[in-house]
């Protein structure tokens, strides 16, 4: 279900926070106002990635921040979708399958210039790519959530599709060397 993100102003203080009625949580936080909202259907984790992102001048235990005019207006920016500020978890785990396809296109041709054998740059190269899915699989994303802003479950699909992934690719990669034994 879609809910808002918000970025809230009061005084000299800015707010983001999440809300299923953005009318009703304007007038909860009066007098203060709402200056930035974006309607997206994964909203804990993009909260998330903002409150990281300004972690630095969030004040302690709050979802309060002290924030320059320059901060408030890229907030602004990625709440209204002009940035390519990754939205949900589902993104975190497609940056790492590019990772993964990054890794295994310069390892395959790296280890083909060095030892000329195809199918041992192979086998090579998709050991290489399975790194990004063990990084996701242990530590949940790639550094773009807050642990203390996500709950525990919800990095949890995205560290078994890692951790599928990444297994599926040793054991290709080792059905390969046991097959051909260099």
């Amino acid at each position: 279900m879609s809910e808002f993100i918000y970025l809230m102003k009061n005084g000299d203080l800015y707010k983001l926070g999440i809300a299923k009625n953005l009318e009703a949580e304007a007038r909860k936080l009066s007098p203060g106002e709402i200056i930035a909202s974006l309607k997206i259907g994964d909203p804990k984790s993009f909260n998330a990635r903002l409150l990281k992102l300004y972690k630095k001048k969030r004040i302690p235990d709050t979802n309060y921040f002290r924030l320059s005019e320059l901060e408030v207006d890229n907030c602004k920016k990625h709440l209204e979708g002009q940035t390519n500020l990754p939205k949900s978890l589902s993104d975190e785990f497609l940056i790492g399958l590019n990772g993964s396809l990054l890794f295994g296109i310069l390892t395959i041709f790296i280890s083909f210039l060095i030892t000329r054998m195809f199918i041992f740059s192979l086998f090579i190269s998709i050991i290489f790519a399975s790194l990004p899915m063990w990084s996701l699989s242990i530590l949940g994303s790639f550094g773009g959530y807050d642990v203390n802003d996500l709950k525990a479950f919800s990095t949890v699909p995205n560290r078994l599709k890692g951790f599928l992934i990444a297994i599926s690719m040793v054991s290709f990669s080792y059905v390969l060397y046991a097959l051909f034994d260099f």
